[in-house]
């Protein structure tokens, strides 16, 4: 994945990203307040300029989770579109988490939506329509902008039909990482391109399997999902350095027993969290 984004990583030396996915449902009850009698587009910019407002100096990207916006409409996206040029203006690398897959006319159409609108650094594509919808985003690919393919994912289901074997005893995600990566390879973007790794289960043995290379993961799954560091995720850190590891619900959602009158209080407690994970991700093993 893009060199600015890893020398970032190597400079802070921890491999977190900012998870903003607002999510409104269950809401302290400070938030709860905020979102009732603020307009969405104004109260989804305060949450996240108080998300960053203590933890930018220790942050080098941050994943948006676009359906959040989305689903209040153009306000929504407004909201999105403000909040991405601001990250950029903060030197954050911005990942649009759309995860949208389709055939090359579609993803063409996505590719100038994602990347010239809304001018996100990465995005999250699906690959079941075949290599097509990576074809599709090369142009943008080969001026420095970036895609993560989601390989293997995080919830249970999804992981099973991935990890299916196929005749030759190989599972669906190796031949689906190795055509995708030739692609790659040949149009000269392997730097370019990721993969979505679930932390719920990292299968080591199969990233043995892969072809040699400084692969970039996004590793979705830490804290909410039950995923922890630990020495699987320190193996991993250490063989591919620009790999990421998003953290949404562990800072963004406080419980309803913390303390908080004002929007000062919600930072101070993100960056004590912040703090926390930073510390928990770089621990030895």
């Amino acid at each position: 994945m893009h060199a600015p984004l890893k020398q970032r990583i190597l400079e802070l030396s921890h491999p977190l990203t900012i998870g903003f996915d607002p999510d409104v449902s269950h809401l302290h009850p400070f938030l709860t307040r905020q979102f009732n009698s603020t307009p969405i587009e104004l109260f989804l910019v305060k949450w996240y300029q108080s998300v960053i407002q203590n933890i930018l100096p220790a942050a080098h990207s941050i994943k948006l989770q676009s359906a959040f916006f989305e689903q209040f409409g153009p306000r929504g996206m407004t909201a999105l579109q403000d909040i991405i040029l601001d990250s950029k203006r903060r030197r954050l690398h911005v990942i649009l988490d759309a995860k949208r897959g389709d055939i090359s006319t579609t993803m063409a159409a996505y590719g100038k939506t994602v990347f010239d609108l809304y001018q996100a650094d990465s995005v999250t594509i699906l690959p079941w329509m075949g290599t097509d919808s990576l074809k599709a985003l090369l142009p943008w690919l080969k001026q420095g902008k970036g895609v993560y393919i989601v390989w293997l994912s995080s919830n249970q289901s999804g992981r099973a039909l991935q990890m299916k074997l196929c005749d030759d005893q190989k599972p669906m995600a190796q031949h689906l990482f190795e055509s995708f990566y030739a692609l790659a390879r040949e149009e000269n973007v392997t730097n370019q391109i990721g993969w979505v790794l679930g932390a719920t289960d990292i299968p080591l043995d199969l990233l043995k399997k892969l072809p040699p290379d400084d692969h970039a993961f996004l590793l979705p799954g830490i804290g909410a999902q039950g995923a922890e560091f630990n020495a699987a995720t320190s193996e991993l850190r250490k063989k591919y350095p620009a790999s990421l590891f998003p953290i949404s619900r562990g800072i963004l959602k406080p419980t309803a027993t913390d303390v908080i009158n004002k929007w000062d209080d919600y930072s101070s407690l993100v960056g004590i969290r912040w703090l926390e994970f930073i510390r928990l991700s770089t621990a030895p093993k």
